[in-house]
């Protein structure tokens, strides 16, 4: 496996490791019973996403299918504010937290996508950015279902 390809792949399960510690911390420290189920579900969501890339280092990717299809942006994260800290949060600020996070993880794959040359390597950060994309909009849809939807 090329060397850019096995940095890129370990500073993607860092980060996933990283989300999961922050939301098993936040879990401690609000109250909101909601957000501490979703805390919950973040984090073995995270959890999962560090299993795929270990396995994929450990197997490496040939025969894979990189096409996607597109993923709406309903820029929700773009354009809310709070959310900065865990400590006591809310549900709502829990939801902004977790989008403003995934599309944090979309700009850097996307950054590090113009930055490597491999080809592999250039087609990972594509699908990890389609799946950070994906985890947005769940959690966007969500938070637009919740807090604007129609009463």
């Amino acid at each position: 496996m090329p060397d850019d390809l096995t940095e890129l792949l370990d500073t993607a399960i860092y980060k996933e490791i990283a989300a999961q510690a922050v939301y098993e911390a936040g879990i401690k420290k609000t109250n909101d019973p909601a957000a501490k189920t979703l805390m919950k579900e973040l984090a073995k969501e995270e959890l999962g996403h560090t299993q795929k890339l270990k396995k994929l280092k450990e197997e490496g990717f040939s025969n894979r299918d990189w096409h996607h299809e597109a993923v709406p942006n309903l820029l929700l994260s773009e354009h809310l504010t709070g959310g900065e800290t865990l400590e006591d949060i809310s549900f709502q600020d829990l939801l902004i937290t977790a989008m403003k996070r995934e599309q944090q993880a979309v700009e850097f794959y996307a950054r590090m996508m113009g930055v490597l040359r491999g080809t592999a390597a250039k087609q990972l950060c594509e699908g990890l950015v389609h799946e950070e994309l994906k985890h947005k909009l769940r959690l966007e849809t969500l938070y637009d279902e919740l807090f604007y939807g129609e009463d």
